[in-house]
């Protein structure tokens, strides 16, 4: 079977944005490695560059000693320790090791906030935009580059109103911390590869406890129905609203997992930040 042209190109276009937002992973996953010694590297270099971004949500994150602390340009922390500025790919993401202060309402509205515009959340609706247009699923606009685009914009819709209604809306009603804590080479891999491919439905409250992640569920199944205003006339039924449900809450596992893992991939490929 031969793609029409009218299909190609939009997939080109979506493969081009995400081998170009690549490096920027690499670096951010990887930077780091060679700049702390030996003794004092963390789990993962992507420990290391996280510290930056803590103070995301607070800046006035605590820091335990097991790394030293890097610059990134999504905080305004200084460091006395490292010069280096690291683009995250994730805003939430709390690395093993990090002592995280507590959140507030308003803390958690930035937090989603700026985790709906990293390179992060915008490679997933690059990649999930060139799916559904590969594959000409829902929401099905057509199959031309004017469709691509329609599906572009949809998914970050989606993506955004998804990041805004659980880190933020739920997050704050039910006092739920919609940070991602990850588990750390400490553990056996089966082990952290259950944990964050649970995190989805697995929450954590404000002070620590475990729970049913209501703010996650009820953000991804709010995001689903919001989208049901501007999906195509055919796409508009209870049924898309389960199915695009559901795909939401397993691409949340997919991040986890890239989360938990990105940092021992880039390790094991030896990819380093030169100046």
């Amino acid at each position: 079977m031969i793609l029409p042209l009218s299909r190609i190109l939009p997939l080109l276009s979506s493969s081009l944005l995400i081998l170009s937002a690549a490096p920027v992973f690499a670096a951010a996953l990887g930077a780091g490695a060679s700049n702390a010694p030996a003794s004092n590297l963390p789990d993962s270099p992507g420990a290391v560059v996280a510290a930056g971004g803590i103070s995301s949500y607070s800046d006035s994150t605590e820091l335990s000693s097991a790394a030293e602390p890097i610059v990134s340009p999504w905080s305004s922390q200084d460091t006395t320790a490292a010069k280096a500025k690291v683009l995250l790919p994730r805003v939430k993401f709390v690395p093993v090791g990090y002592q995280a202060p507590k959140q507030h309402v308003h803390d958690k509205l930035t937090l989603a906030l700026r985790e709906s515009i990293t390179p992060f959340t915008m490679f997933g609706w690059a990649a999930s935009a060139g799916w559904s247009h590969l594959i000409d699923s829902a929401p099905n606009y057509g199959v031309n580059s004017e469709a691509f685009a329609r599906r572009l914009g949809a998914s970050a819709a989606t993506g955004t109103s998804k990041e805004i209604f659980s880190d933020a809306v739920f997050a704050s009603i039910f006092h739920q911390d919609p940070r991602y804590y990850q588990l750390g080479r400490g553990h056996k891999f089966i082990n952290r590869a259950v944990y964050a491919g649970t995190r989805p439905v697995i929450g954590r409250t404000d002070a620590g406890r475990h729970i049913f992640n209501f703010a996650g569920v009820l953000g991804t199944g709010a995001s689903a129905a919001l989208a049901q205003t501007y999906y195509p006339d055919q796409n508009v039924h209870p049924s898309q609203v389960m199915q695009s449900w559901v795909s939401g809450i397993a691409g949340s596992a997919l991040g986890d997992l890239i989360s938990e893992f990105g940092g021992d991939f880039i390790r094991a490929l030896h990819v380093e930040k030169h100046e």
